[in-house]
């Protein structure tokens, strides 16, 4: 009797923790600051957004030839692993880039497509210069 309580409390707090990762999933996941970037985009616009600019690699848009390199100058931090990444514009509310004005707000990628950071020009230091989006 006792290992079945012990089974059952188990499988409780593993469906508790998945019932928070789908939460989390949901929320904002990069929001500005003063001394970060003023972000506020979803994970799902991160990742579909990610997916939208590996896809143009190869066949870049804008003035800007977005995806372009990404040089890291400002040695932010990248959650994906390699030394060559490429920018892409995010767009609010989920648009996709089209080409025209980019914002300022950029997704991070790897030139596997991974993803790595959401970084803006806003508040950065120095003209053209990137900041991290805070959370992120």
């Amino acid at each position: 009797m006792q290992l079945t309580c012990f089974f059952a409390l188990a499988l409780a707090s593993a469906l508790s923790a998945l019932r928070v990762q789908a939460i989390s999933a949901e929320a904002t996941w990069f929001t500005g600051g003063d001394t970060q970037g003023a972000c506020g985009h979803l994970i799902q616009d991160s990742e579909f957004v990610t997916n939208a600019g590996f896809a143009h690699v190869n066949n870049p848009l804008g003035s800007g030839s977005y995806p372009h390199a990404f040089r890291n100058d400002e040695g932010l931090r990248l959650f994906c692993s390699g030394n060559a990444w490429f920018e892409w514009p995010i767009l609010t509310g989920g648009t996709t880039y089209s080409g025209g004005s980019p914002g300022a707000d950029r997704v991070i990628f790897n030139t596997a497509g991974t993803y790595c950071a959401v970084v803006t020009h806003t508040g950065a230091p120095t003209t053209n210069g990137f900041v991290s989006c805070l959370n992120d």
